[in-house]
């Protein structure tokens, strides 16, 4: 089979490496498309850890192939999808009920295979069947989606809560739709670039702000004086971390969403952070949330099916990196076929 494999940051090759095979509670599964993702940008520019070499890539639909001994609840032939976490149960934080904080957690595109490949192996207890009514496409938001829906739970967000989003990426407008879904009253991006904040809008934000000709903290306290009940930072940006601090309400909340990178420091005025008593919350992973989001996705509560900028081939993934961030992008999926 044919698979993206990172070797090192900046390092990715198209390569040919035998199709796997299911082992006993595992399930062989045909990928179809693989979204990328803030983490595999990450991985590529070295601000990310990985085990290297590995096939990258987990945000991803497909169809079973084949199944390992003791598999019932899928056959040949499927439509599926799989939460990307392996978990080892056993840990003190698996052992506390926070299974994605787990010690010995083995991700896939990050610790072993992902699924920017022709075949990826999931366990059965990770894998979902999806709907007819969904595309694989669409079907492949269900992984950041997850993400998303635990980051907003985290957040407690409240009906009739203001609600700014820095960066309106994939990620930005799936944090602007399940807000409003939570019942954000208004929900204010800023991104800078133009199809983005469109986008944004179309999708149910309210306001969106062009931080490059427009200073967004102001604009935020202008649309609400006492500033945002809860602001995202979905860039992993480091400027923005620091600045989403001013944009909350006293007693808000702050959540640092986006993959930033892992030795990247900024500098917060605790004074402000105590007087303001502000909440500043870190959101990782996906714990608990893949049901649900496959859940929003089948009802149309939220929609993604306008969030692809650009597809790929997976003979052509080298020019995933080259083309992202660019002033036409939004989300870029690789189509496995």
């Amino acid at each position: 089979m044919q698979a993206a494999v990172i070797y090192a940051p900046s390092d990715i090759r198209i390569e040919s490496r035998a199709e796997p095979a299911p082992g006993p509670g595992e399930v062989l599964i045909r990928v179809r498309a693989c979204g990328v993702c803030g983490t595999d940008h990450s991985l590529f520019t070295g601000g990310f850890p990985a085990t290297y070499p590995v096939v990258i890539g987990h945000e991803f639909a497909g169809e079973v192939a084949a199944t390992g001994p003791g598999v019932t609840g899928f056959k040949l032939g499927d439509r599926v999808t799989a939460d990307p976490n392996n978990v080892c149960r056993c840990c003190d934080y698996c052992q506390l009920g926070a299974l994605h904080l787990c010690e010995n957690l083995r991700s896939m595109g990050v610790h072993r295979d992902g699924a920017d490949a022709e075949y990826v192996i999931a366990p059965e207890s990770n894998t979902y069947h999806i709907p007819d009514s969904l595309s694989y496409e669409q079907a492949a938001f269900t992984e950041p989606l997850a993400c998303v829906v635990h980051g907003v739970q985290l957040a407690q967000v409240q009906p009739g809560d203001t609600v700014v989003i820095l960066g309106a990426g994939g990620i930005g407008n799936l944090l602007a739709q399940v807000a409003a879904h939570a019942g954000a009253a208004a929900v204010i991006v800023s991104e800078p670039i133009a199809a983005r904040r469109q986008r944004a809008l179309e999708n149910g934000a309210t306001h969106a702000i062009d931080p490059t000709c427009q200073d967004a903290v102001a604009e935020v306290k202008r649309i609400r004086r006492i500033g945002a009940d809860v602001v995202f930072e979905a860039a992993g940006n480091l400027g923005l971390q620091a600045s989403a601090v001013r944009m909350a309400r006293k007693g808000g909340t702050v959540v640092w969403f986006g993959c930033s990178p892992q030795d990247g420091t900024i500098q917060v005025n605790p004074f402000y952070v105590n007087d303001s008593e502000l909440k500043i919350v870190g959101s990782f992973n996906n714990p608990f949330a893949t049901g649900r989001a496959l859940a929003l996705l089948s009802s149309g509560a939220v929609r993604v099916d306008n969030l692809v900028s650009h597809r790929f081939g997976l003979a052509d993934y080298l020019d995933v990196f080259r083309v992202w961030g660019g002033p036409d992008t939004l989300k870029l999926m690789v189509c496995v076929d």
